[in-house]
């Protein structure tokens, strides 16, 4: 069963409206009398993640990576000045 509540309605009694929706409640938010919105209770969570991930591998929507990750990036060290400092001395330039 839903009701429709005007939205100046909803922002005065949100508590309320909350707690009616917890209750298996659906309410259709109206702005000038045109629904434009439903507050509902969500769905109850399904299974672990993992679960879930078997799920979609079986119907063939979800890959499995094939290899090992990347090795964490490491910054590449070279002699001379930094890019920073060669950015700076660019912008003194043209300021």
């Amino acid at each position: 069963m839903s009701k429709a509540v005007g939205v100046r309605e909803l922002k005065t009694r949100l508590g309320s409206y909350l707690r009616d929706v917890r209750r298996g409640r659906t309410i259709v938010v109206t702005d000038r009398g045109e629904p434009v919105a439903e507050l509902r209770p969500i769905a109850p969570a399904r299974s672990g993640s993992g679960a879930e991930i078997d799920r979609l591998v079986a119907l063939g929507r979800l890959t499995r990576v094939s290899r090992t990750p990347l090795a964490p990036f490491r910054p590449i060290r070279r002699k001379g000045r930094s890019l920073s400092d060669a950015i700076v001395e660019d912008r003194e330039d043209r300021f």
